[in-house]
């Protein structure tokens, strides 16, 4: 093989370069839906440039004919990539299958064996050098147009897609029509050189162009990192059953959930009534969206469903039909029956027995010598607020299961810091309390009766979970212009930051992260309920440091929202 240099393969080579370095740069987002089925187009523009590249650079007919063989490889590449671009950006990923890509692939393997034996009997080209040029001149035989009808129809197929997503989905015109402008130039330089207005193929040089144009759209207009999601896509893909009922309430479409919820056995046509004959669905009082709650009877058991009636209108704005979401929440039902079994135990058992306690105890006052009376008071007082707690515990888990809002009033903050401070020392004789900052004593918090037990659990955390021979913790207050924030420090282990989350049972989990306690999700929940905001960060003395932020009383605008599980 004896290869010339010509300064016609410029352009290619200089096309080989820029596409290769756009793959490497795009390749970065090769997970994204329609990324592969582009890198792939791509790879057939290299391909397609370093052949025509060196075809040119061949001086004998036989080679040229090799490196322009190459040629259907890189088309085939192109037409299908762009095509498998199409389909991923346009939500019908669903079509591409095994089969489907046989079917693709037919044509375009058919093509390459016959162009590898095309010397023998010239079904797809004949071929000739120009004298004046040196340059290739093919004459396409009909094979070669079945070939590029197939291909042409590929990328009219792409184009279609990308032209009903444009139309359909507001918001993606401009990445749309970056897509459909480039793959038409591209058309355009084909057409040129068929009709023989260019005497070498531009198919390369109009496709670097595409791919630059695709570049730029990455770059600047988020191609791939803001995919377009179908509307169709999102309702198939919901867990909630998904209903649309005509005016008669009659169901006229339904979502696989929906299908799966009531079983094969329904069909479109059939009544809700049919469907479901042992519940009634609420109707509209007025045209806003209607939320309730409704029982239905699922293979013999009784199943909880949120349900969302959504009014559905022609385009005089009368009535047409409802849309129905229903949202299983059977479990959540379930826990708020368990909360509901807790709270009457917390509320009555516990409160009952602690009574007991409280009122034995205050007939042994009499009987006690000097020396235990300090202990005795010790026990009547903690037995006072544990019955205080049982209360309070019960409106908060009324609050969990009921979305309420917890009944918050001013409450000064210091008293009830120095009073849970005093019982920590009484409770821990072996550790050390220090109090840095002197705030002023009329600080006052938004808060309830449970604000003592988020200083209650801080310390008791700082001195039980302490694994220093002297326990030292270090409390210091901060009295600012609109919060006050409280700083327990400890000299033990710390918490290390990939756990700081998780020891407040924060995220999906809840109080089933692992670590959590229920004292310090009590806290968080509490903290949180009161407008304020709890962390932990790396104290002084390398142990743990929880600071605990509130909003003044007096600095509260706005009631705290609602403590959420």
């Amino acid at each position: 093989m004896t290869y010339e240099f010509t300064p016609i393969a410029l352009p290619y080579i200089a096309a080989a370069v820029v596409c290769t370095v756009l793959l490497s740069t795009i390749w970065r987002h090769r997970d994204r839906r329609g990324a592969k089925g582009f890198l792939l187009d791509i790879a057939g523009v290299i391909v397609l440039s370093v052949t025509v590249s060196l075809q040119l650079f061949a001086t004998a007919e036989s080679t040229k004919l090799f490196w322009w063989n190459w040629r259907f490889v890189a088309g085939s590449f192109m037409g299908i990539g762009y095509l498998l671009m199409a389909v991923e950006y346009t939500n019908n990923e669903e079509y591409i299958t095994y089969r489907n890509g046989a079917a693709l692939t037919a044509v375009p393997v058919l093509t390459q064996f016959v162009a590898w034996t095309n010397d023998r009997h010239e079904w797809l080209y004949t071929a000739s050098i120009d004298p004046a040029t040196g340059l290739l001149v093919p004459t396409f035989e009909p094979l070669y147009w079945i070939y590029a009808v197939t291909m042409m129809a590929y990328l009219g197929l792409a184009v279609y897609l990308l032209f009903r997503l444009l139309r359909s989905l507001p918001g993606f015109e401009k990445q749309a029509g970056v897509l459909i402008a480039t793959i038409l130039f591209v058309t355009v330089g084909l057409l040129v050189w068929w009709l023989g207005f260019v005497p070498v193929d531009t198919l390369a040089l109009t496709s670097t162009v595409k791919v630059v144009g695709f570049y730029v759209a990455v770059d600047r207009l988020q191609l791939l990192d803001i995919v377009p999601v179908a509307r169709t896509k999102v309702i198939d893909n919901m867990q909630d059953a998904v209903f649309v009922v005509n005016a008669a309430d009659r169901i006229v479409d339904a979502n696989p959930s929906a299908k799966r919820l009531v079983g094969s056995e329904m069909a479109v046509g059939d009544s809700l009534a049919e469907t479901f004959p042992s519940s009634r669905f609420p109707e509209f009082t007025d045209t806003a969206d209607a939320q309730n709650e409704c029982t239905l009877e699922i293979d013999g058991e009784a199943r909880h469903f949120a349900i969302q009636l959504s009014p559905l209108t022609d385009s005089r704005g009368r009535q047409s039909g409802r849309l129905i979401v229903l949202r299983d929440v059977t479990q959540l039902k379930n826990r708020e029956q368990e909360l509901t079994v807790l709270n009457r135990i917390v509320r009555h058992d516990i409160r009952n027995e602690m009574n007991v306690i409280t009122g034995r105890g205050e007939l042994l006052s009499d009987h006690v010598d000097p020396d235990g009376q300090e202990h005795l008071e010790l026990m009547l007082e903690s037995s006072d607020h544990v019955i205080d707690l049982t209360q309070v515990i019960g409106d908060l888990v009324e609050t969990l299961t009921t979305d309420g809002d917890l009944d918050l009033k001013p409450v000064h903050l210091m008293p009830v810091v120095w009073n849970q401070l005093e019982k920590a020392r009484t409770s821990y004789p072996d550790a050390a309390f220090r109090v840095d900052g002197e705030p002023s004593t009329d600080v006052t918090v938004q808060a309830n009766e449970m604000l003592s037990s988020v200083f209650t659990n801080l310390l008791n955390n700082a001195v039980l979970h302490n694994t220093a021979d002297a326990p030292r913790v270090v409390l210091s207050i901060e009295d600012r212009d609109g919060t006050v924030s409280i700083r327990v420090a400890d000299n033990g282990p710390g918490v290390p930051e990939g756990q700081r989350d998780e020891i407040f049972g924060r995220g999906q989990k809840g109080l089933e992260s692992e670590g959590t306690g229920i004292g310090l999700y009590l806290v968080d929940t509490l903290v949180e309920g009161y407008g304020g905001d709890v962390w932990v960060e790396t104290a002084e003395e390398g142990g743990a440091a929880f600071v605990v932020e509130l909003p003044k009383a007096e600095a509260t605008r706005e009631r705290p929202a609602p403590l959420q599980e």
